[in-house]
């Protein structure tokens, strides 16, 4: 009960800072369909992107290294940054007992080679306690809790709308907390073709 006392009010807090944050900024200004070029291609600022990946974790209440994957969808709602995703983990990729969905509040530091980013917000976890450490990963209790997850994220752009890098995140609930990092891949939905007049070299000649 004490702790679904604190997830209200961090929730509260966490709307807040939102709300906040729109008063703050001059929303007249605020052009959607702004764009960049970048190698004769232009590219939307207020882009949306796909992180996926895996990596290595570790659990508080099962002291072992754990296995996890993980795909985050990153969106704007007017100028502010907004991200809804999932991870699994588990002692092994083959053995995974806790499911996790994150909603969250970030900020994004773009250029043409690396995209920064860090996010927080509430999270919801099922998950599994082990009963004992066995090579069949014997499970035997079911567990629902509410939480705060949160993660920084960078990557090193290939081209400027596709990349990879790394997450260092960190979920907690009166459970339990896991915490790792996480390689994974950058996709975003930037590109909205070439530089008005630029005409491609004709390769032939």
């Amino acid at each position: 009960m004490r702790f679904t006392l604190r997830f209200f009010f961090i929730f509260i807090f966490f709307l807040s800072l939102c709300k906040y944050q729109y008063a703050q900024k001059d929303t007249a200004t605020f052009n959607r369909k702004k764009e960049v070029v970048f190698d004769n291609k232009r590219y939307r600022v207020y882009n949306s992107w796909l992180s996926a990946g895996a990596g290595i974790s570790y659990n508080t209440k099962w002291p072992k290294d754990e296995r996890n994957t993980g795909v985050d969808f990153s969106f704007y709602i007017k100028d502010q940054i907004f991200r809804i995703g999932a991870f699994a983990s588990g002692a092994d990729f083959h053995a995974i007992n806790n499911y996790n969905l994150h909603l969250c509040y970030g900020y994004r530091k773009e250029s043409g080679k690396f995209n920064v980013s860090a996010f927080l917000g509430p999270s919801y976890s099922y998950f599994k306690r082990p009963l004992k450490d066995s090579l069949d990963y014997d499970l035997s209790k079911t567990y629902n809790a509410f939480g705060v997850y949160a993660v920084i994220e960078g990557v090193y752009k290939v081209k400027y709308d596709i990349g990879i890098g790394a997450q260092l995140f960190c979920d907690y609930n009166p459970k339990q907390m896991i915490y790792g990092v996480r390689f994974i891949a950058y996709f975003s939905g930037a590109y909205r073709g070439l530089k008005r007049g630029y005409r491609a070299p004709n390769k032939n000649r």
